[in-house]
């Protein structure tokens, strides 16, 4: 999983993305230094859903690595497959 390669593939950089992100006070706008910290640690759901809602993709395409299919990803914290279910 390389989160930050999947963000550069959509064309945004981390300069970008930070200001388009939330801060804790819910104002539009964090330092490219916190959304590096984000991308390239544990980002909890909230984050990763926040960062793939701006870029225009799903979580599980977010963390999806090159040789997996883009419903099949790992858990960034533990690195266990993961398995959605939609209920309706």
């Amino acid at each position: 999983m390389n989160i930050k390669k999947k963000i550069r593939e959509h064309g945004w950089t981390l300069e970008q993305l930070a200001a388009e992100m939330k801060g804790k006070d819910g104002a539009k706008g964090v330092s490219q230094p916190a959304v590096s910290n984000i991308v390239n640690g544990n980002p909890t759901l909230d984050k990763l859903v926040e960062i793939a809602s701006i870029i225009g993709v799903s979580v599980s395409e977010l963390l999806a690595n090159d040789n997996e299919q883009v419903n099949s990803f790992t858990c960034p914290h533990c690195g266990n497959p993961l398995q959605i279910i939609i209920h309706g």
